[in-house]
This record gives C-alpha cells, structure tokens and sequence, in this order.
C-alpha cells in the first residue's frame, strides 16, 4: 500500500514538473512516467499548464498570482519557487479524477 501512494507522489511531481516546463516554453519529457499513465499524463500537463501563465504576446505573467512581466526562465524559477504546492494539487486532482473514471468505468 505504502508503495502505491510513493508512486502516485512520484507521478505527480514529474506531471507537474513537465506542466510548469510546458506553460513556460521549455522542454520537457515525460519519460519518467510510467507507460500505461503517458498518454493521461499529456493530457494532464495542458491542461494545467493553461492554467499557469497568461501570455499576451509581449510579456508573460503569472495567472495564480498576477505577478510579472517575467522573461519564460523567470517565470518558470517563479512558479516553481512559489507555486509548487498549488501545482502538486492542481496535477493530483486531475490524476485522482482519471484514476477514479478508470475505476468506476
């Protein structure tokens, strides 16, 4: 039992890992992943990763906070420095929610 919940912290720390490198422009992989949760995993790093920055073309700022403007490495340091937390979240609950559809499917 212990094992299962070390893998899901696992999960969701490279899920939002990957969710802040993508939001700020950088690359990621989500190789780390385990195969049979890639292919959600994707779906899961978008879909956080809109919610993370707002991006209007000549500056980008942070959409939890509002700070900015920040350069795409600025923002990416901000965001992990600050909002990691509330990026574990948001990436946990988008994984429990599929684990709970897969479940009750």
């Amino acid at each position: 039992m212990g094992y299962a919940r070390l893998d899901l912290v696992y999960v969701v720390s490279k899920l939002a890992e990957a969710a802040i490198r993508r939001a700020t422009g950088l690359s990621y992989s989500l190789s780390d992943v385990p195969s049979s949760l890639q292919e959600v995993g994707k779906e899961i790093v978008e879909r956080v990763a809109e919610q993370l920055i707002i991006d209007d073309g000549e500056t980008l700022r942070c959409r939890i906070c509002g700070r900015g403007p920040f350069t795409r490495k600025g923002l990416y340091l901000h965001i992990r420095r600050v909002h990691l937390d509330s990026i574990y979240d948001m990436v946990r609950s988008e994984l429990e929610a599929y684990l709970w559809r897969l479940k009750n499917t």
